[in-house]
């Protein structure tokens, strides 16, 4: 996996704040050791106990995303 942008930051700020589409994931720690996960188009929101999980749910969601609107 690569962990290079692409875009400039502001272009990519500027696609994640538009909305509907799933452009940026996080994965935030919380106070009681769990993780925090979200997606920008706001329709995904889950937790996960390891950021390792939670970076795997976010992978998850956007495949799930991207085959549903491939089809």
């Amino acid at each position: 996996m690569s962990d290079i942008l692409h875009d400039s930051p502001r272009e990519f700020l500027s696609d994640a704040a538009s909305g509907g589409r799933c452009d940026a994931q996080s994965v935030v720690p919380l106070g009681d050791g769990s993780y925090a996960c979200g997606c920008c188009c706001q329709n995904w929101y889950a937790s996960a106990s390891s950021i390792e999980d939670g970076l795997e749910l976010a992978r998850e969601h956007v495949r799930q995303t991207s085959r549903q609107k491939s089809s």
